[in-house]
């Protein structure tokens, strides 16, 4: 009778050990960090990563573009007098600066 009684216990406990488990992945399968109810959230944050990865990128390429301008071997007058004119605050009021 104890071993029926001890055999029963073992496998209630088990069951319950078991179920526990499947239940614990199956809520974190739907409803956890990166479960199928999170895919839209991730979507979106993958979406402006890749918009400030974009931005970047552009950015990059803009300060590339300066940098090639303002180096000693190709020196363009006119990059350099508006950087220093800009960096100086020597711009008058009425100065317009087109950029192209």
């Amino acid at each position: 009778m104890y071993a029926a009684r001890q055999r029963f216990i073992v496998m209630v406990g088990s069951s319950l050990l078991l179920s526990s488990v499947v239940i614990f992945f199956g809520f974190h399968i739907f409803a956890g960090e990166r479960g199928i109810l999170a895919r839209p959230e991730l979507d979106r944050k993958i979406m402006l990563a890749e918009e400030k990865l974009d931005l970047l990128v552009k950015h990059h390429d803009f300060l590339s573009q300066r940098i090639e301008l303002m180096q000693s071997d190709s020196l363009d007058a006119d990059m350099l007098a508006e950087t220093a004119r800009a960096e100086l605050g020597l711009y008058a009021p009425n100065d317009v600066i087109i950029t192209i």
